[in-house]
């Protein structure tokens, strides 16, 4: 099979692919790194799933305010995403990683 030389195809790989492999390993470790914080210091017991828990700062700040729940919510989307990439022994990681030139830990 002959290499792939069309320099459209290399630029969308070099500018598009590869930074992309890149961010999606970065956000992965920054999962991880979230999930062993939030077990090793027990935090889903400090969010109380509930529209009524409004997390305190944000009224003063501009931002939008949040809830226990939302903060559950988000820890669980973290927690589909690595299983996501950790299933088939770690298939998806290894694609991404493969293509992946600065994964950062």
């Amino acid at each position: 099979m002959a290499d792939i030389i069309d320099p459209e195809a290399v630029r969308f790989s070099n500018e598009k692919i590869r930074p992309l492999a890149d961010r999606l390993a970065q956000l992965y470790y920054r999962m991880v790194a979230l999930r062993d914080e939030w077990v090793a210091n027990g935090m889903g017991a400090k969010f109380p799933n509930g529209a009524s828990a409004v997390i305190d700062g944000s009224a003063t700040d501009g931002r939008h305010p949040i809830t226990g729940s939302n903060v559950q919510d988000i820890a669980a989307v973290a927690t589909a995403f690595i299983a996501s990439f950790e299933a088939n022994t770690n298939a998806t990681l290894n694609e991404v990683l493969a293509v992946a030139v600065n994964p950062e830990r």
